[in-house]
């Protein structure tokens, strides 16, 4: 009875390296609703460590392949059956120490051929870490790219050393779209540990991602480039507000290669998606999390442009819009400094908060300071008087009227100038009317802050 119970507890240890979650807490449920995170520690009945191997009541010969109570191989990280260690013997009573039992699961001897690769774009954040920070940085993305299901003991790392690394990892390197948010010392989670469905999403999100990279090799400039990742992000994605343990909307799968005319994603899915095509066109850029000024958890981008560094937020650029068209795009958020949203509507910039309500932070972004490149900016949309302002945001409207878009927008010079156009809200209604098929605007998505005057044209 002793040995049935205790090759039971084997099988369940060797199942459980397959839970998987997905979380941005860091709780401890598995994909399964169990604890999958608990460390492997098997005691026999009568107080002694360790588990005898017995598969249908019999005890087995090293070498042979582990089996469970029913007769079932045991089977290892990489999928394979484990067998009993050559030097376990029918002398030795056949008993495998936890350490054994450990090893054999957590082996790398069998890599799993996937078709995930790296690319030598800088990774600033990585730039950061201390030399022990940047081994576990590496030792982590090792372990995700071979499927490990554990890497170091549960006392290696506080709480809050494993989240920063860990979450770095998850944020900044958005080609392990396989890899889950949930957080617990010494474990690696997945959405999914199958090698055959790792690269056939993989080859899916390359056919649209690469497809991109090829468009942007054709412009001149940085900015340009971006532009068209930007736009065709916010054109092609809508965003999802849930997140199930299985969902790939937090990843760059959902943005490119899950086969929806609109993938649905969240913000950590624009901002890794932008991460993803910058990797691939080898311009600078990272993923920066924080919150927005309502308290939810928000994800965008800093990326170099020019020697400059500048915040690129793709989520806020994609409104959600009450009967949306999908030719309706926004630049509010396109190349921006920090002083324009830090503390404004972009909080606690690049910080994590764990469940006991402290926050983490990942590590300090590079300071955005420069404005040149911004959307308005560059292209002459600033207006810094009355009159010039008001014939301009006239022809946006005309413009999204016969386009039939949605936003009208432009940015002003001062607040004096911001107040006087927002405060003829009702004039420009009218005018916008008399548009065939227009019932008005809207012009809740104006920015006070950035002065912004954004109208969101209506139809019928």
């Amino acid at each position: 009875m002793k040995k049935k119970f205790l090759s039971v507890l084997a099988f369940i240890m060797a199942l459980s390296m397959m839970a998987a979650g997905c979380s941005n807490n860091t709780d401890t449920e598995g994909a399964d609703g169990s604890d999958a995170s608990e460390s492997i520690k098997v005691i026999g009945g009568d107080g002694e460590e360790g588990t005898t191997v017995s598969g249908g009541g019999s005890e087995q010969s090293a070498g042979e392949i582990m089996t469970d109570i029913d007769g079932n191989a045991v089977t290892g990280v990489d999928g394979n059956a484990l067998t009993v260690p050559a030097e376990t013997t029918a002398e030795n009573t056949q008993t495998l120490s936890e350490e054994e039992i450990l090893a054999a699961m957590t082996s790398e001897s069998t890599t799993p051929n996937l078709s995930i690769t790296r690319t030598d774009t800088e990774r600033y954040g990585y730039s950061t870490l201390t030399a022990d920070e940047k081994k576990l940085y590496d030792d982590i993305v090792s372990g995700i790219e071979n499927l490990r299901y554990k890497i170091c003991d549960e006392d290696a790392y506080s709480i809050e050393e494993w989240t920063k690394i860990y979450g770095m990892v998850y944020n900044q390197e958005p080609r392990l779209f396989y890899m889950n948010s949930k957080v617990k010392v010494g474990k690696l989670f997945y959405t999914t540990k199958s090698p055959e469905a790792i690269n056939e999403m993989q080859a899916s999100i390359d056919a649209v991602a690469d497809k991109l990279v090829s468009e942007a090799a054709g412009k001149s400039s940085t900015y340009e480039k971006l532009k068209v990742f930007h736009d065709y992000l916010v054109l092609n994605s809508s965003f999802e507000f849930s997140e199930g343990d299985q969902s790939y909307n937090a990843s760059i799968y959902n943005a490119f290669g899950s086969g929806e005319p609109q993938g649905n994603i969240q913000c950590n899915g624009y901002a890794k998606a932008m991460q993803y095509l910058c990797d691939k066109a080898g311009i600078v850029s990272m993923v920066v999390t924080g919150e927005t000024s309502a308290g939810a958890s928000h994800a965008w981008n800093v990326v170099d442009v020019d020697g400059k560094w500048y915040n690129l937020d793709c989520t806020w650029d994609d409104p959600l819009l009450e009967n949306a068209n999908y030719k309706n795009i926004r630049y509010n958020y396109f190349l921006v400094p920090d002083k324009w949203i830090h503390e404004i509507t972009h909080m606690h910039i690049n910080q994590q908060k764990l469940s006991s309500g402290k926050y983490i932070t990942y590590f300090t972004p590079p300071a955005c300071t420069e404005t040149s490149q911004n959307y308005f900016i560059k292209n002459g949309y600033v207006y810094n008087d009355f009159d010039s302002a008001d014939a301009a945001i006239r022809a946006e409207i005309k413009k999204a009227a016969e386009n039939k878009s949605r936003s009208a927008h432009i940015m002003v010079g001062s607040k004096d100038v911001y107040d006087k156009i927002y405060a003829k809200g009702t004039e420009y209604q009218n005018y916008a009317k008399e548009f065939s098929g227009v019932r008005g605007i809207n012009n809740a998505a104006c920015s006070e802050e950035m002065l912004v005057i954004e109208f969101d044209v209506l139809y019928n």
